[in-house]
């Protein structure tokens, strides 16, 4: 199976890096890409993978959430936003293709501007980076 990491975000926004971070730190053999934000041209590269991983930072919600992106019922061709839903979309519009994708979000609290994480994103990046290790062990 051929998956792909995508770590999203910007690192010189504090918690904001969390998904370019874990990349950083994960060491499995998958191919990574870190981005700050998604866009639609993303497409091409990801119809090769059969599996691709979002990983980014949440402003609420859990320490860590991982949850399987479904396709947008609809989605719009003019956006300087794609969300993962619409980039699955895209995906299968213009390729025929569509991989499975997942996001994992890292739970962040500090996005002023810098590059040193929060100590509670800390944690929370230790605990996503166990977190993903299990997840690729258990479909390999």
């Amino acid at each position: 199976m051929k998956i792909l990491l995508v770590g999203f975000g910007n690192p010189y926004r504090r918690d904001d890096g969390l998904g370019i971070k874990l990349l950083d730190l994960i060491n499995y053999n998958v191919e990574k890409m870190k981005v700050q934000e998604l866009s639609f041209d993303m497409a091409e590269i990801l119809k090769d993978y059969d599996m691709v991983i979002f990983v980014d930072a949440s402003l609420e919600g859990d320490e860590i959430s991982f949850r399987k992106i479904q396709e947008e019922s609809t989605f719009s061709p003019l956006t300087h936003h794609t969300p993962c839903e619409e980039l699955l979309s895209w995906t299968r519009v213009l390729y025929g293709k569509t991989p499975e994708f997942y996001l994992l979000s890292i739970r962040g609290y500090d996005f002023d501007f810098g590059e040193e994480l929060s100590d509670k994103a800390k944690e929370n990046l230790e605990k996503a980076l166990e977190f993903i290790k299990g997840f690729l062990e258990s479909i390999s």
